[in-house]
């Protein structure tokens, strides 16, 4: 095959992907005004119309979307070819770029890093700390950290583990509170939740020594506190504004300073889970590397608890 015809590829694939001729050539380092001489005479060799062009935007034909289909599977093997060759040799390196929450980033993510960059010197990181959902292929993160359940998507999820949780309370609430014996009393309670909608609000519990008979509980909670970020969660409940959910781990060291106590000991709530996700099966060696690496840390850190 011709080189330059593979190489018009890739700039079609980069177009697509991008959905904009500058954006592509921006990330290819080359002039917008070669992407778009390229991809005509591309289109000019196969006799199709793979890209409608206007003044705003580029949109794919049906044929450019069935050749993108097959182009880019061939792109990506091409890449990763390139890269694996290259990796036998060398050790991880390049940036790290991460998208994940500022909360899980402060609580779990930055020891883990430091220690990840003292074994391998040549990778550099860079963080998007937020709680906005990125598009990981088009804003070219290496992966996402995501907790919680999954939603259908077409990225490669990597189980990294998943967070015990419990509910705890300050002495101080419990002091003015009723009593609390059953997960049914919590409709009685002030409890902090994580979100307002209806999964926030209804809290699901199994017996910690559960049997085939017992089945687990679905309680409506209510209270005047809605934070979607643990943090806040945690300090809220250490201030006595209710009783909050908190991750077992983190709560250990506060139930021994005497700063809160597990209410409910002898149930227990769905854990979230942890996943890394990225846009494809066929990662780099840094995040290859550092998904295998996250994921014996967390497997590590909650065995040992």
């Amino acid at each position: 095959m011709n080189p330059e015809l593979l190489r018009d590829i890739g700039l079609f694939v980069e177009v697509v992907n991008e959905k904009s001729f500058t954006r592509a050539a921006k990330h290819l380092e080359m002039p917008a005004s070669t992407v778009s001489r390229r991809i005509a005479g591309l289109e000019k060799h196969i006799g199709v119309q793979l890209l409608h062009r206007t003044t705003r935007r580029v949109d794919v034909t049906d044929a450019g979307a069935a050749y993108y289909a097959r182009c880019a599977q061939l792109v990506e093997e091409a890449q990763l070819a390139h890269e694996q060759l290259s990796e036998l040799i060398t050790k991880p390196r390049g940036t790290l770029r991460l998208s994940c929450t500022p909360d899980f980033a402060a609580t779990f993510l930055a020891e883990i890093l430091v220690e990840f960059a003292e074994q391998y010197p040549e990778v550099n990181f860079e963080l998007d700390l937020s709680n906005r959902k990125v598009d990981v292929a088009t804003e070219h993160f290496d992966a996402a950290i995501r907790m919680g359940r999954l939603v259908d998507s077409n990225l490669i999820s990597v189980r990294i583990g998943v967070l015990p949780l419990a509910l705890y309370a300050a002495p101080a609430y419990l002091k003015r509170s009723s009593p609390l014996r059953s997960p049914e009393e919590l409709a009685f309670h002030s409890c902090i939740r994580l979100h307002a909608n209806q999964s926030g609000s209804t809290w699901i519990f199994e017996k910690v020594d559960k049997s085939k008979s017992d089945k687990d509980a679905l309680v409506k909670v209510n209270g005047r506190f809605v934070a979607n970020n643990m943090s806040m969660s945690r300090q809220l409940t250490l201030l006595g504004a209710g009783i909050g959910i908190i991750d077992k781990t983190i709560a250990m060291e506060l139930v021994t300073q005497g700063r809160l106590v597990q209410v409910l000991p002898g149930w227990q709530l769905q854990p979230v889970e942890i996943n890394l996700l990225a846009p494809s099966r066929l990662m780099p060696a840094r995040l290859r590397v550092f998904a295998k690496f996250l994921k014996d840390r967390f497997q590590n850190k909650f065995s040992a608890n």
